[in-house]
């Protein structure tokens, strides 16, 4: 799956507390100084739901990325999703400085 650095509409990150993967993804979205909603599988059973429907699996942390155009895409792995975010901020701050 190719990722585009288009400006997402929304982003959510399925997650629970005591994944260390996902405190790693939840510590970096605080570093980059990042609003996104934090949707816990093990407290709010429909986010699983959700997760399993769309994403196919319930592996967290994963990230729903909603674009502009109605389409989701699913990103698991949390070095992906830190990885993924980092570009998006890059890009933003790129913008700014052209603006």
């Amino acid at each position: 799956m190719t990722l585009s650095l288009a400006q997402p509409k929304k982003l959510a990150l399925y997650h629970y507390d005591s994944c260390p993967f996902c405190a790693k993804t939840r510590q970096a979205i605080d570093d980059l100084g990042l609003s996104i909603e934090l949707r816990n599988i093990q407290h709010h059973h429909k986010h699983r739901i959700d997760l399993k429907n769309g994403g196919n699996k319930t592996q967290v942390p994963c990230l729903r990325i909603e674009k502009t155009s109605g389409e989701t895409q699913w990103l698991y792995e949390s070095d992906d999703i830190i990885n993924f975010l980092a570009l998006q901020q890059n890009e933003l701050f790129r913008l700014a400085l052209t603006a």
